[in-house]
């Protein structure tokens, strides 16, 4: 079927209300006594017009089943026949195979078969349940032949979008409008395209990932919902046809052209891509101040500066010299009063007594300031003292010391030499001490150190977003800039920073004075947060055969060769070498017949005494198939501030986004 675009959707809406209906007719072959009417006012067919708006998806939701259950509040009208001619009325409806005939089933309720029944509540403002699972519209069940049943859902194609647009793109784990309405776009204008792809059975489209997953009203979530109802009708095309808008979970930083994935027709929109922002989303931050490190520590740059912006530090003390020397009673007391007022924190007085720069003194000292004695009370378990202080120097730590000293390691704040030794005796330096206190301000957190998400910089300086509020923030000229590289802290002159990067700041006299952006090691791709942006698995010769051989035996494996690599860099053809021959994989046959999540891999080998490879290592990217408009990705682009209609023009190259007809 071949659509195109025009300004009315009246024609759209005509034929898919006739192709659905249609398809809904079956004949009635054996009815029992409890039969009632016997000539019903309405057709099933106009009874369904009446029920469900046009256009209407029939959604093959069960198949090949033994049994179906379906209920509603105040019961259900079960109507059988091509004209719904006999209808009968039960507070529930479950139909089996019959088993002597594959072409008829069962409605046990009253014993009565038929080909195939058309399900509607029996008061209007119900909804149907299959199985206690909730859909919209009505269903239809119906023998297929082959002795089991068919469940199709008669639904609205907006209505089944909200059912499957949080299934392929969770709202919960990815909150953004824009990719949620990409993703809307992307499943509307693929199940109009594959519209009747199911006809043979029934039904036009299938429910699980074969088509697209839709599990009905129990999925829906308010913020999809919104994403389908803003993008009522619309579609995508290329040169006036619907496209055939594949997606893709995460591709691994680049889409592959369709062409070397999927055999068939010449798509032109299926292009490979990189996934990532747009460049004019990207803003840079630029300092005066010179990168703030010091040789030996790898912290110590980022935690004097959060000190120096608290007030905490002096601007003379942040030098290698100033550090490198012991701490003093003095130091260490007004360094500490100096934090806990900078994190508008009550306080209390520690009891410890001097040496205060002893280190164990020093952790009871901080611990005490800190009022985090109840913490340490409350929230270190029954034996955790005794587990995390597996020292070998424990005998060191005096008792008041042993519980704070725990308590700072349980919260990432200390951690013990390579030695395994904590060092309770010892005089801190001015460098052990500016860690250790920086790092409890970054716990503690509060109102001076800062959490937000960067929007973008104006005249004004950043505008930054905390919760719903977006405050705009001057930037001082010597502002101290780090980037978080997966949480280790670098001193920079300057950051690029797209939207929704999240950043940690503190201001003072109504100026950014430090400023931190986290930044990940798995680069800038627009997909990188997801769980399978990088992966590994590890198989014998004899799983690699094992798992081929559902497209040819080649004996003992020997060898993998990629053969041809996708402008993505994905293993768009492999040969499998073995002692009985060899055997070319090509497109998705290479990722379903090594059993890998994608084609994008390359392969490490581990070799046994002889030299023989005794595990092929497969490190690779991405999840799926690599085509289209990449989930995640989607995600990506829009949290760094890109609209629906330039991710769907990003992944599917050379698309018009307008309403549809045929």
């Amino acid at each position: 079927m071949s659509w195109h675009l025009r300004p009315s959707r009246r024609g759209l809406y005509l034929l898919l209300t006739a192709a659905g209906l249609g398809a809904a007719a079956g004949s009635c072959r054996t009815l029992g006594p409890g039969v009632r009417p016997a000539a019903p006012v309405a057709t099933v067919q106009e009874l369904v017009a009446a029920q469900v708006p046009p256009p209407l998806l029939r959604v093959g939701i069960l198949t090949e089943a033994t049994r179906a259950s379906i209920g509603a509040d105040a019961g259900i009208v079960v109507r059988a026949g091509p004209t719904g001619a006999i209808a009968t009325k039960v507070m529930r409806a479950t139909f089996v195979p019959v088993a002597e005939n594959p072409d008829l089933l069962r409605l046990v309720e009253t014993g009565d078969t038929m080909s195939v029944a058309t399900l509607f509540p029996a008061s209007g403002g119900d909804g149907l349940n299959l199985e206690a699972a909730p859909y919209r519209g009505l269903l239809e069940v119906r023998a297929n032949g082959t002795g089991g049943l068919t469940v199709i859902n008669i639904v609205n194609l907006e209505d089944y979008l909200k059912g499957v647009v949080p299934n392929e793109l969770s709202p919960n784990a990815y909150p953004q409008i824009e990719a949620l309405k990409a993703q809307a776009v992307a499943a509307r204008t693929y199940a109009l395209r594959n519209l009747g792809q199911y006809k043979l059975k029934g039904f036009d489209i299938c429910a699980t990932p074969a088509c697209q997953v839709y599990r009905g009203r129990s999925s829906e979530s308010p913020l999809s919902d919104r994403a389908v109802d803003e993008t009522r009708g619309q579609a995508a095309s290329h040169r006036g046809r619907l496209i055939n808008a594949l997606y893709t979970s995460t591709c691994g930083g680049h889409t592959e052209d369709g062409s070397t994935v999927f055999e068939g027709e010449e798509t032109p929109y299926l292009r490979g891509v990189a996934c990532a922002p747009e460049q004019s989303a990207w803003v840079t931050v630029k300092t005066l101040a010179k990168p703030l490190a010091f040789e030996g520590f790898d912290t110590l740059g980022r935690d004097a500066a959060v000190l120096a912006s608290l007030g905490v530090l002096e601007p003379k003390q942040l030098s290698a010299q100033a550090m490198k020397g012991a701490a003093s009673d003095a130091e260490v007391r007004g360094w500490t009063e100096k934090l806990v007022a900078a994190l508008h924190r009550k306080g209390c007085d520690s009891g410890v007594e001097p040496p205060l720069a002893r280190r164990g003194s020093l952790f009871a000292h901080l611990v005490g300031a800190l009022c985090w004695q109840e913490r340490a009370e409350r929230l270190l378990a029954p034996g955790d003292a005794d587990y995390l202080l597996h020292l070998e120097d424990r005998a060191a730590l005096r008792d008041a010391e042993k519980e704070a000293a725990a308590l700072l390691i349980q919260e990432g704040l200390l951690t013990p030499f390579p030695d395994n030794t904590i060092r309770p005796d010892i005089v801190v330096s001015r460098a052990q001490a500016v860690s250790l206190l920086a790092q409890a301000g970054l716990k503690a957190g509060g109102p001076a150190l800062l959490t937000a998400e960067f929007q973008e910089a104006n005249a004004e300086g950043l505008l930054l977003k905390r919760g719903e509020a977006v405050e705009a923030l001057a930037v001082d000229p010597q502002v101290r800039l780090f980037r978080s590289l997966d949480g280790l802290p670098l001193a920079a002159s300057e950051l690029s920073l797209a939207m929704g990067d999240k950043v940690r700041y503190v201001v003072r006299d109504g100026r950014i004075v430090f400023f931190e952006a986290e930044e990940s090691r798995l680069g800038a791709a627009a997909d990188h947060s997801s769980r399978y942006y990088r992966w590994e698995v590890s198989l014998s010769p004899a799983e690699v055969g094992k798992a081929v051989a559902r497209y040819g035996t080649v004996g003992q494996v020997r060898e993998l060769v990629p053969r041809r690599l996708g402008v993505s860099g994905r293993v768009v053809e492999l040969m499998v070498q073995g002692s009985d021959g060899d055997l070319l994989l090509q497109g998705l046959r290479v990722r379903w017949g090594l059993g890998l999540r994608e084609n994008l891999f390359v392969i490490d080998r581990e070799l046994d005494a002889s030299g023989a490879v005794r595990r092929f290592v497969f490190t690779g990217k991405g999840w799926g198939h690599g085509v289209g408009l990449c989930q995640v990705g989607a995600f990506g682009m829009a949290r760094a501030g890109s609209d629906y209609r330039a991710i769907l023009k990003h992944y599917y190259t050379g698309i018009s986004l307008s309403e549809v007809t045929p």
